[in-house]
């Protein structure tokens, strides 16, 4: 797993995280509270869509992937790259979590065949 954070000069946020081998292992993206700003997953390596799981939360041991409800859930299709992004941001009270699965919603525990590469901007 290969998770980095760094300052951003002249944008939106001040974190950009990247994580390039993203699974339903937790990765602590930041732990106050915050803005998110944009959500970019390239899923070009795998065959099937995945699921990138946020969650208002600033510990790790708080959240359990697959029981925990995440407070943002992000799709990427098959085989592409997706950006979402939200110009004004949306506000966590917190912190802020993520963790990568094949499965919407609550559920899910399974890691995706391949690598899946996401960059999160945070304020």
């Amino acid at each position: 797993m290969a998770l980095s954070l760094s300052p951003i000069v002249a944008d939106t946020g001040t974190i950009y995280a990247t994580q390039t081998d993203a699974t339903s292992a937790i990765d602590p993206l930041k732990a106050s509270a915050g803005v998110l700003y944009k959500v970019e997953i390239n899923n070009a390596d795998n065959p099937s869509p995945v699921f990138v799981k946020l969650f208002n939360s600033a510990n790790p041991l708080a959240v359990t992937v697959g029981t925990t409800a995440p407070e943002w859930v992000f799709k990427c299709p098959a085989s592409v790259t997706r950006v979402y992004s939200a110009p004004k941001g949306s506000a966590f009270s917190a912190g802020l979590l993520a963790c990568c699965v094949t499965t919407p919603g609550t559920g899910g525990t399974a890691n995706p065949t391949n690598d899946v590469v996401y960059r999160i901007l945070l304020g």
